[in-house]
């Protein structure tokens, strides 16, 4: 039986609560069998880009950082939200330099792709920057608690295959490699 490619109507929306960062909200819509259904899902305010920042040598800068939601470290990428009208690659090169003090040659977008479309509405952006050098001090927001560390590809895909490893590592590792 082939699904109707027809998007479902919205008959009513409610936006539940509401943050700095997301909105939680409630839609209704019919189900495929036409009865109503109420969708849960999380708006974020803006969409985030990851950054693979890659050193003169060849090497890529990997922050370890911690991650309330799962009171543990996680090694991951240089990343955060994209300001409204900012350019995803000009939020790559505010993002590794506010958490790395880092710049380098012009980012390049690699890949953007949707989180998770099923519960997050949310668009991430994987940016490359080669030749990354150390022009500044870090300037970390309160809660941004990371150290940030040099190391080669393998020894990424190593940490990548850890469990669980964070999707920013991942996703960076992947569409950089590609």
């Amino acid at each position: 039986m082939a699904l109707d490619p027809v998007i479902p109507p919205l008959l009513a929306r409610r936006e539940i609560h509401a943050t700095r960062f997301f909105t939680l909200v409630e839609e209704d819509i019919p189900d495929r069998h036409g009865r109503p259904y109420v969708y849960h899902q999380v708006e974020s305010k803006w969409d985030a880009v990851v950054v693979v920042p890659v050193l003169p040598d060849g090497r890529i800068l990997v922050e370890r950082i911690y991650r309330h939601p799962y009171k543990r470290w996680f090694h991951e990428f240089p990343a955060g939200g994209i300001e409204p009208g900012e350019d995803p690659c000009a939020a790559a090169a505010r993002e590794l330099l506010e958490e790395t003090g880092h710049a380098g040659g012009p980012p390049r977008l690699l890949q953007s792709f949707e989180a998770m479309p099923g519960l997050l509405r949310m668009r991430l952006h994987v940016v490359l920057i080669e030749d990354c050098r150390l022009v500044a001090e870090q300037q970390l927001e309160e809660l941004e608690m990371l150290e940030v560390e040099a190391m080669t590809r393998d020894q990424a895909w190593a940490i990548a295959r850890q469990e669980p490893p964070s999707s920013f590592l991942v996703m960076g590792l992947w569409a950089w490699g590609r």
